[in-house]
């Protein structure tokens, strides 16, 4: 056994005060810090898991020092001498424990911060998808009514009067001047089909929405397409109407307008319902 002589003790004291030093800086250091340097590796543990193992087995090591160092107390201070044996409980009882519960008081403010900011994250998705639910509505509801405004005025002031509905003609210039609101208002419905793909959460509880508009987008472009092949061929004020199968059918009577019914009408009606079945439910639907 070494001789516990002055050099001896001057080392020892000189080690405890240099572990002690060392543990004074990792006390300072940040939660996350001290957390990446005693880290315990396991998957799906979760970090307040780790940490609370961190500081079980930490106050398990202290404690048992705590207790060695009180029973064998007289044996040790004349080991290490006075001061050294001040210094190493000190360490164990100031250092250790005080510096666990610092890093566990610090993780619980930081796992509450989180929190908060989660909450406010969630927060502020749910309202921007609210947002974006009220702007579809409304530009469903502006096209839905462009589309109809058309149709009754191309009714009402495109049409000449004649008994049979088939042989009335068609004014041309007025067609051309309404058919731009139709034409507008595809045009916006098949931008909202991309846009709406594109957000798929927006209306993850809707699923056959996207296809609704895509069938009213379609009826309409069916009708754009047809207003895109006569008029570079229109040499006259008027057209008869049985030149133009889909305008009769977008313009006949209500009660017989079938396709208009089943391919426009329908669909916006079950769009605008969906709509407004997401808005009022819960708004991560």
């Amino acid at each position: 056994m070494e001789p516990s002589g002055p050099h001896s003790k001057l080392r020892c004291v000189s080690s405890v005060v240099a572990l002690r030093d060392f543990l004074e800086y990792y006390h300072h250091l940040s939660c996350w810090d001290a957390l990446e340097f005693f880290a315990i590796d396991g998957v799906g543990q979760s970090l307040m898991r780790r940490l609370a193992t961190v500081i079980a087995v930490g106050a398990a090591v202290c404690s048992c020092a705590a207790v060695a160092l009180i029973v064998w107390h007289d044996a040790l201070a004349r080991l290490v001498g006075a001061e050294a044996y001040k210094t190493l409980l000190q360490f164990f009882l100031v250092v250790v424990l005080g510096g666990g519960i610092s890093l566990l008081y610090q993780a619980f403010n930081r796992e509450s911060d989180r929190r908060v900011e989660r909450l406010k994250q969630m927060e502020l998705r749910a309202a921007g998808i609210q947002e974006t639910r009220q702007r579809y509505l409304r530009e469903l509801v502006d096209q839905y009514n462009r589309a109809k405004r058309a149709r009754r005025l191309l009714r009402a002031t495109a049409l000449n009067h004649e008994l049979v509905f088939a042989d009335r003609r068609v004014r041309v210039m007025r067609y051309d001047e309404l058919m731009q609101s139709v034409l507008d208002a595809q045009l916006s419905l098949e931008t909202m089909v991309r846009t709406m793909r594109a957000e798929d959460g927006v209306f993850a509880a809707e699923p056959e929405l996207v296809d609704s508009v895509s069938a009213a987008e379609g009826y309409l472009r069916a009708l754009v397409t047809e207003y895109e092949e006569v008029m570079p061929q229109a040499t006259q004020d008027e057209i008869v109407l049985r030149m133009l199968p889909e305008l009769a059918a977008f313009l006949g009577p209500y009660s017989e307008a079938d396709r208009f019914r089943a391919e426009f009408v329908q669909p916006m009606n079950a769009v605008l319902a969906a709509v407004e079945r997401a808005i009022a439910g819960p708004s991560l639907a």
